[in-house]
């Protein structure tokens, strides 16, 4: 994985827990999206003492989803990309105020090497300078999509 720049397809909608929950979410008919998104998030704000790397991708991949409307080239590169964004004009992605302390919280938890299995497995791999960048980049919308 490398630092996502205004070229290169953004990392979290690419991750195989990515692409797996993005699959779950598109498949759904209960109208329940948003509440799926949250509790992507919310996995990792609850985690136990480790963080497994397919929990973190999940849920950086419902932040991406769910600040798409603040910054649609964060879909760029996504797999099936035209799809996708047809798809999340019709369903809840709201950012709502419990949805932004969540992904707040959760990027901050992610950020940390503390029991963090997703960050130990970027510094194994020579990656955690981009994949931290990349976070950062998710955090620095979240602010934006604040104002």
């Amino acid at each position: 994985m490398t630092a996502t720049t205004a070229h290169d397809p953004h990392q979290f909608l690419r991750t195989d827990a990515g692409r797996a929950l993005l699959t779950r979410l598109r498949s759904t008919t209960d109208g329940r999206t948003g509440d799926q998104l949250s509790a992507a998030i919310r996995a990792v704000t609850t985690a136990g003492s480790m963080l497994p790397p397919a929990e973190v991708d999940a849920a950086l991949t419902a932040i991406t989803l769910l600040l798409a409307e603040y910054q649609p080239d964060l879909l760029d590169g996504a797999p099936d990309e035209d799809a996708v964004r047809d798809w999340l004009r019709h369903v809840d992605t709201e950012l709502t105020p419990g949805r932004r302390l969540a992904a707040e919280a959760a990027l901050m938890r992610i950020e940390i090497d503390l029991d963090n299995q997703w960050y130990d497995a970027h510094v194994a791999d020579g990656t955690v300078a981009g994949a931290l960048a990349d976070l950062r980049r998710l955090r620095d919308a979240l602010a934006d999509a604040a104002h």
